[in-house]
């Protein structure tokens, strides 16, 4: 029966995805059975052979992507600030933008080093900050985007799931200027020509 089941891979590929009529195999392929064995073969029989073959040629199923369910949205027009200013003014500092209003980043994160506060924020808003702190010295570069993923509650540890997504960007000639993760949220900083490149990579694993 599988011998000549499989010389017709359409057939074949059909039963293994459990897409064809029993009943409708067991009439067309009749005659070559009888042929094959020289009796008068029941197409009953045939059928249950059939069903039998079928279960032991079940299509496997792919493996689902870690990220399938997940939401993702891409901001572009971010810009880096880095606010010069030594490590006793930086509590003071971080208070003024916070009061300056809520920010349009999904993420916005501080860090801290003995020079300065760096982080990176959409157009608008480091505009605000650098004319709240103008008495300070305060950079302003753009050509950022901001690439935020929901992760789906099943996915096996959000940092399992950072490490795969930073894989396939590197795959893909892309690097992550800056990741952050909170709970199941995860917000990349890429260069902004790398954005929608990272973000179709990505989008083929979230299907």
């Amino acid at each position: 029966m599988r011998v000549i089941v499989t010389r017709n891979p359409y057939l074949y590929r059909g039963l293994r995805m459990r897409v064809v009529n029993y009943s409708a195999l067991a009439r067309y392929i009749q005659g070559e059975v009888q042929s094959t064995f020289g009796d008068d073969v029941d197409a009953n029989t045939i059928v249950t052979a059939i069903m039998r073959l079928s279960n032991q040629l079940i299509e496997p199923e792919e493996p689902r992507s870690p990220l399938a369910g997940s939401r993702m949205n891409l901001v572009t027009g971010i810009s880096e600030v880095l606010i010069k200013a030594p490590p006793v003014r930086h509590t003071e500092i971080m208070e003024r933008i916070m009061k300056l209003g809520v920010f349009d980043s999904y993420m916005l994160s501080f860090h801290q080093t003995q020079g300065g506060i760096r982080f990176f924020t959409n157009s608008s808003d480091a505009e605000r900050v650098s004319e709240e702190l103008k008495e300070d010295l305060v950079e302003v570069s753009g050509g950022f985007a901001e690439l935020h993923l929901r992760t789906p509650p099943a996915m096996d540890g959000v940092e399992g799931g950072l490490t795969m997504i930073i894989d396939v960007l590197s795959q893909n000639g892309v690097h992550a200027i800056e990741a952050s993760l909170a709970g199941e949220e995860l917000s990349l900083i890429l260069r902004e020509d790398d954005a929608g490149r990272a973000f179709e990579s990505l989008r083929a694993l979230s299907r």
